[in-house]
């Protein structure tokens, strides 16, 4: 007999049901049972295994006849009740009603077994086991034609309960309906219906496969393979690529109706090719995904979906996914080329990927997107022997990979002509950095279509990026008098332990003495006794210096106009002196650009800081700061704000680089080549692209208080500051060096036209340098840069002025006598250069350009041995 479903799990009485019928002299004891069961059932909402636990005590006390029944009553409580942790307990629930049948030899009555296992299958919880278990009690209890009807409606029932379907669903299905005597068109038509309900799940290709071949011996109509094109996977990636449906779509005719225009897709055929690409672009692995090419069916069946895709002209997306990465398949994106399919063209600096096979040359055919291919592939083979690998000669360069592609040789021929020309006209760190890419370029393949090539480099003349460095501009012409002084006095760059700012005064400190100086000049200095410990941190405040150990705490500090009076630094009794006693990591934002204007609070320790001249911003100490908040004096706001200068946000799309915000009020008196407003003002907005174009690739925008701004994409760190250099106009953009995520170690200028790398200088004092290397020029923190000027007008003037044969005898005079013959040279051809550390900086761009001499003459003769290797070769 059937009994009626509860809509609510508080309407559950099929125990005292049944009992009224069968059991009439007990049905007071299901009524106290299913009480109870009502009372613990919510307790399953929270715990689960308490409720079952008390319901299986319970259950020892009811008579065997009511168990099956008891268990089944339990099982629609727990779906009605829709809490996560009720439901997954209910499959629990009418597993014991059936071991309860079996174990006690129970009658079953066939109407309510069906009728509660497809209200368990709707829920979606009856597992794959139970289905196997229904199969074989139908085909006992019921007559052939009854049982194949039953499993049928239980395993489409199940699948729009959201289960996915067994992988053997078909060889059930087909027994049944054998044993049926139901004709193999019938058995196609419900083999189809079963995978249509099973739409959102996800259907085990082995049961694609069997589909497949029952569908490819049994043709059905269109309006019967419809549902097959829906049958995407759940989720935000696939656990396969997709080829078993994609076969099954083929075998099926679902692809042949769909050529012919007798079935669409929800979305079209250009939505269905686009979610089909954004859910198997990742595949499943054991801990997690991992990238995937799109799979050989799904380019078996481009040619075929070609008119329609092109009918629709809604362009394919090549590059997005269903997960939070993108991936730019190149082999899709050529095969769609190819295919006059509508694509996206993706951004300049988005990477291609998956570009190793032959649908990708007609992306390296294509004449805007082909030249990023082509160079990104010498940049691959660049990073990978930078990390210790070295692919074969043959795979090095785009020649190499794609030699039957015809346009691809004017292609580099026009990137090898302008290489050569950077190599004789860029500064002298572009041009050298130049010589390596034309090195990973020039593999065998490039040699063989371009004959002469190594006498074309031959001929450079590397006394161009010579004078382009010393007519642009040098970081040794910049200095901020008071700080070259100060280092002078302490014994050099390498006697510079530590750096202590408190904006606007910069205290340097020395093995033995410590020097405070600001835009003006020197402040004071104090003696270090041996007492102080190495290296101690030590600031100017109020005209006087506080000296702290550096160890943590600090355990010592003493004023030094307190002689003798030596103090632990208490938060509770003096919080500011203890905040200016520590240098609170040298990473921290503000110690580590100098922007250090007022005491740090909590949650502010390691963060920036930036003023108007009337109230200082603090940055919050977080991974994703929330943003900035004021304070005036008095204590920190609780709400979110900024300057008046970032008013009006940072642009739709877009977001504010938090960290890298500034603004201070300079001192009078002071022309910061950073810019200011009339009102002395100095500082940079720096906003990002909300949405990345590429991995590691962001959109930046920096825009100065003077009004000067720059728009670019690069791959590295954002930009700190805007500078133009005196004398010249050429802007800047100033950022962290390479071993930024180490130390903060180096800035770096880059031509903000191009952003080829310009200069860098050291700003590390030596107690926090660990991965720099080189000889290079030493610099105050980037907020100290507003101070910058022209050491010595006069020198920089005849630097703007140098020419080709003057610089060409500074190179001769260098590769004759080394660094003492460029000297020397220099008093004579540049006499009017004739500040010590402007002479230093000339000397040193001499070396480099004598290293890009020596490193491209290397290369010519790499050529030439290779070409001599190529030409003996059978």
């Amino acid at each position: 007999m059937k009994f009626p479903f509860p809509s609510t799990y508080d309407r559950v009485t099929l125990l005292t049901d049944w009992a009224a019928l069968h059991r009439p002299e007990a049905v007071h004891t299901a009524e106290a049972a299913l009480e109870r069961m009502h009372s613990q059932l919510m307790r399953a909402a929270s715990r689960s295994a308490d409720f079952l636990s008390f319901m299986d005590h319970l259950a020892n006390s009811l008579p065997t006849a009511f168990l099956p029944w008891f268990w089944d009553s339990i099982t629609q409580g727990l779906l009605l009740v829709k809490a996560p942790k009720a439901t997954r307990a209910a499959p629990k629930a009418h597993a014991k009603a059936r071991q309860a049948e079996a174990d006690w030899d129970l009658p079953i009555d066939p109407e309510h077994h069906m009728a509660q296992t497809l209200f368990v299958a709707r829920h979606g919880v009856l597992p794959a086991k139970d289905v196997r278990s229904f199969q074989g009690w139908v085909t006992q209890a019921l007559p052939p034609e009854q049982a194949y009807t039953a499993l049928v409606d239980l395993t489409v029932a199940r699948a729009q309960g959201g289960s996915a379907p067994a992988a053997n669903t078909h060889t059930l299905l087909g027994k049944a309906a054998q044993a049926a005597g139901v004709g193999a068109q019938e058995q196609a038509r419900l083999l189809a219906r079963v995978l249509t309900a099973s739409r959102g799940t996800a259907v085990p290709p082995a049961l694609h496969k069997g589909a497949a071949k029952v569908l490819a011996a049994t043709p059905l109509p269109a309006g019967d393979l419809a549902g097959l094109w829906e049958l995407f996977p759940p989720g935000r990636w696939s656990r396969n690529d997709g080829s078993a449906w994609l076969n099954l779509l083929e075998a099926s005719g679902a692809l042949d109706a769909l050529v012919r225009g007798e079935i669409t897709p929800e979305e079209g055929v250009s939505g269905w090719l686009q979610r089909f690409c954004r859910l198997h672009k990742y595949v499943a692995v054991r801990h997690g995904m991992m990238a995937a090419s799109m799979p050989g069916a799904l380019h078996r069946m481009l040619p075929r979906l070609a008119p329609r895709l092109q009918a629709e002209n809604r362009p394919l997306d090549t590059w997005s996914s269903e997960a939070d990465s993108r991936l730019l398949d190149s082999q899709l994106l050529g095969h769609c080329l190819a295919l006059d399919i509508p694509v996206q063209m993706p951004s300049p600096a988005r990477p291609f990927e998956i570009f190793m096979g032959g649908q990708a040359r007609h992306v390296i055919a294509h004449p805007e997107l082909g030249p990023r291919l082509e160079r990104q592939i010498s940049d691959y083979h660049y990073v990978l022997e930078r990390s210790g690998f070295r692919l074969p000669d043959e795979r090095r360069s785009a020649m190499a990979m794609f030699p039957d592609v015809p346009e691809l040789r004017p292609m580099v021929r026009r990137r090898l002509d302008r290489l050569r020309q950077q190599l004789e006209g860029s500064a002298l760190p572009q041009a050298t950095n130049n010589v390596q890419i034309l090195d990973d370029l020039l593999d065998q393949a490039t040699i063989t279509a371009f004959p002469g090539i190594e006498e074309e480099l031959q001929a450079v003349d590397p006394v161009g990026p010579l004078i382009r460095s010393l007519r642009s501009g040098l970081p040794e012409e910049l200095g901020w008098s008071a700080f070259d002084a100060a280092v002078t006095d302490l014994g050099g760059p390498d006697a510079v332990l530590r750096v202590c700012p408190s904006w606007p005064v910069l205290t340097l400190v020395g093995y033995q003495r410590a020097i405070a100086v600001d835009h003006a000049g020197r402040l004071g200095e104090c003696e270090l006794d041996q007492d102080d410990g190495q290296a101690p941190v030590v600031r100017y405040l109020d005209g006087r210096f506080l000296i702290a150990s550096a160890d943590k705490g600090p355990e010592r500090a003493r004023w030094s106009d307190q002689p003798g009076t030596v103090f632990t630094p208490d938060d509770e009794q003096d919080s500011e002196t203890a905040d200016w006693a520590r240098e609170n990591f040298y990473l921290a934002t503000g110690e580590w650009t100098g922007y250090r204007l007022v005491p740090t609070r909590d949650r502010h320790r390691l963060s920036g800081q930036m003023s108007d001249g009337t109230t200082v911003w603090l940055s919050e100490d977080r991974i994703r700061s929330q943003g900035w908040q004021a304070w005036t004096g008095d204590g920190i706001e609780e709400e979110y704000s900024l300057p008046a200068f970032f008013d009006g946000g940072p642009g739709q799309g877009r977001r504010w680089e938090s960290e890298h915000l500034s603004l201070v009020p300079l001192p009078e008196g002071v022309v910061s080549p950073f810019g200011q407003t009339e009102d002395g003002l100095s500082g940079f907005r720096v906003s990002q692209a909300e949405h990345r174009p590429a991995p590691h690739i962001d959109d930046y925008l920096i825009e100065g208080a003077d009004g000067r701004r720059c728009h670019f994409e690069r791959k590295g760190r954002a930009p700190w500051a805007l500078m133009r250099f005196p004398g010249t106009g050429i802007k800047l953009l100033v950022d962290e060096g390479p071993g930024s995520t180490q130390g903060r170690e180096e800035m770096r200028c880059h031509a903000a036209e191009d952003d080829a790398l310009w200069w860098q200088v050291r700003t590390a004092p030596v107690l926090r340098r660990w991965w720099t290397t080189g000889e290079m020029p030493f610099y105050p923190p980037v907020g100290y840069w507003h101070f910058l000027t022209l050491r010595d007008p006069a020198s920089s003037e005849v630097l703007r002025d140098i020419d080709t044969d003057r610089a060409r005898a500074l190179l001769d005079a260098f590769l004759e006598g080394g660094r003492d013959g460029a000297l020397k040279a220099l008093d004579t051809l540049l006499p009017g250069v004739e500040h010590e550390w402007v002479q230093e900086g000339v000397v040193r761009a001499v070396a480099a350009t004598e290293e890009l001499l020596r490193g491209r003459r290397a290369l010519v003769e790499r050529i030439r041995t290779d070409r001599a290797a190529l030409a003996e070769a059978p």
